[in-house]
């Protein structure tokens, strides 16, 4: 039941599928890195206020 588009579309090469890993992997630790900065700065705002 695909459409004409979808069947037309190349998948993946299977270089370009490791170097989408890569980049997936980077940008979580980044996120997690962002995620835990921002929780130290809001403990310190919070402390800080007591």
């Amino acid at each position: 039941m695909h459409g004409p588009l979808f069947s037309q579309m190349p998948g993946p090469r299977p270089r370009a599928i490791g170097k989408r890993q890569m980049r997936e992997r980077r940008t979580a630790a980044m996120l997690i890195t962002f995620g835990l900065v921002l929780a130290a700065v809001e403990l310190y705002v919070i402390i800080g206020a007591l």
